[in-house]
């Protein structure tokens, strides 16, 4: 997916193997070299810049953050072992692992932490994670292996910012001015950068000095292989071991049985499906108009008819399990008769609503699926395609009337949310709120969700908040969309998280073996 703030959550583990598990485990072998095909190469090598997409995928081999999260969304040390926050939230005092090496071989001091996020937070510079850092007044270090933020107020969210490379890696002071053509400063993660063919590979090597779990693995070889089903040839003629992103009509056959020696591994909740209604113009600033719209949906049926099947209904962005999961939301049940009472009560009389979308299989079918459900309560949906940045203007403008979109959840609940319906002051110019929803109280409400620290209380403060989205319906969710990795016989142990990330705390490329 995706992703604006693309933080990689870790949630659930699953992975479904073709072939039977053997009957006695087997014990993990060091060494070798695992090709892997992925979707798009490099875009940069300055690791503070598009912090984002494929780059921050691969860069996670190499980079860290301040500190982790774990698999239900708890905030756990990294290259920070603890921290401290003072009385009034707005300092935070890091004590980092001592001993920690670059790949260089240089000892990580605080002083280079400093420099990274000093880096960041400069406008010149064009850093992705500018926007995360904006709470920070000033970072300091106090001495070799001690970092302090000053915080302009408080908020209950910074530590989520630490949590992955988004914001800011852990580099050498100075690093990025020393960059060479095709080459990444150094970082601390557990795999180190050798070369880069720009269109034809990236390589990597373990990095002995780790401080934590080191790699079974000798060497990554990544090879950019844009189109799906080149992907896919690929691993069945034995040309990479693994791949991302299989196909879905690949991964029905392999589930299925007809294609022997692929495995695959399922990132249940990589892709994120919602609707939203622009709530500032006709015909969906009525209510009614979105209320019908929301009773007459069947989101099993749309997930299922766009993505061969797979993906899980959903009526908000964190799945189940995840600390910030709400029951028992007062979301409008499934109701067709309901639905035409209220399109009948708001007037409408069957003229044309035009639906303006990106192309783009995934959003042309799931749109020809919509409108086919619409018609049986007689709403007339025309859809018009448009390209890419074309429709991203028209959003931008309020040039719509009701679309899909793909989003991502975040570590922490106040900008997963918050950034689709806070209140923007022009209309014509919308950022992320595309929605045009604007309701002051409710923005009042997420501001206490930030700054609130007491765990129960920013639960009871988002259940509040999705009740009144639940009610008011800027936005539909729609239901999470599975990613599949696709495995050679020879890889073993390789484990997705749920979002589909190359390197997480449970696993990924950083406990690949192979059988060889």
């Amino acid at each position: 997916m995706k992703r604006i703030f693309m933080l990689s959550v870790i949630l659930g583990l699953s992975v479904l193997l073709a072939w039977a598990a053997p009957a006695v485990s087997q014990q993990p072998k060091r060494g070798g070299t695992l090709t892997m095909a992925i979707r798009k190469d490099l875009t940069t090598m300055n690791p503070l810049v598009r912090t984002m997409s494929t780059d921050q995928s691969i860069r996670e081999l190499i980079y860290e953050s301040l500190l982790s999260v774990n698999a239900k969304g708890a905030i756990e040390p990294k290259v920070a072992e603890s921290w401290e926050v003072s009385k009034d939230g707005k300092t935070y005092i890091f004590k980092l692992r001592a001993g920690v090496k670059f790949h260089n071989g240089q000892e990580v001091t605080a002083k280079d932490l400093a420099y990274a996020i000093d880096y960041t937070m400069n406008p010149k510079n064009g850093a992705y994670g500018r926007q995360r850092l904006t709470l920070i007044k000033s970072v300091e270090a106090t001495d070799k292996h001690t970092l302090k933020f000053n915080l302009k107020r408080q908020s209950a969210a910074f530590l989520s910012v630490l949590t992955d490379i988004q914001a800011f890696s852990v580099i050498p002071a100075g690093s990025i001015q020393e960059v060479k053509p095709n080459a990444y400063p150094p970082g601390t993660g557990p795999f180190r950068f050798a070369s880069w063919q720009p269109k034809q590979q990236i390589v990597f090597e373990r990095n002995d000095d780790y401080w934590g779990e080191k790699t079974y693995l000798d060497r990554v070889v990544m090879r950019p292989i844009p189109n799906d089903t080149v992907r896919f040839t690929a691993l069945r003629a034995g040309d990479v071991d693994l791949i991302e992103r299989a196909p879905y009509e690949w991964v029905n056959q392999i589930l299925a049985g007809k294609i022997k020696g692929i495995g695959t591994a399922k990132a249940a909740t990589a892709g994120y499906r919602a609707m939203f209604f622009n709530v500032a113009a006709a015909p969906f600033n009525d209510i009614r108009m979105r209320q019908a719209v929301a009773h007459a949906i069947d989101k099993k049926e749309l997930m299922q008819a766009t993505f061969y099947g797979f993906g899980e209904p959903v009526d908000q962005k964190y799945p189940k399990g995840y600390i910030w999961h709400i029951e028992g939301l007062p979301w409008p049940e499934f109701n067709l008769d309901k639905s035409r009472a209220l399109l009948k009560e708001a007037g409408y009389k069957g003229e044309p609503i035009e639906m303006k979308i990106e192309q783009g299989h995934d959003v042309e079918v799931m749109t020809t699926t919509l409108q086919a459900q619409l018609k049986r309560i007689g709403l007339n949906v025309k859809p018009q395609v448009f390209e890419y940045g074309a429709r991203r203007e028209q959003i931008r403008r309020g040039e719509t009337t009701f679309d899909f979109v793909g989003s991502d959840y975040y570590v922490d609940p106040a900008p997963t949310y918050s950034t689709e319906t806070a209140c923007e002051p022009d209309l014509k110019k919308r950022s992320s709120n595309w929605t045009g929803y604007c309701n002051k109280e409710l923005d009042k409400k997420f501001e206490q969700l930030e700054t609130e620290l007491d765990q129960e209380k920013r639960v009871q403060l988002l259940k509040e908040i999705l009740t009144v989205k639940a009610k008011d319906i800027p936005t539909i969710s729609i239901g999470f969309v599975p990613r599949f990795f696709a495995l050679g016989p020879k890889v073993k142990g390789f484990v997705a998280d749920d979002d589909g990330a190359f390197v997480h705390s449970e696993g990924g490329l950083t406990r690949v073996w192979l059988d060889q």
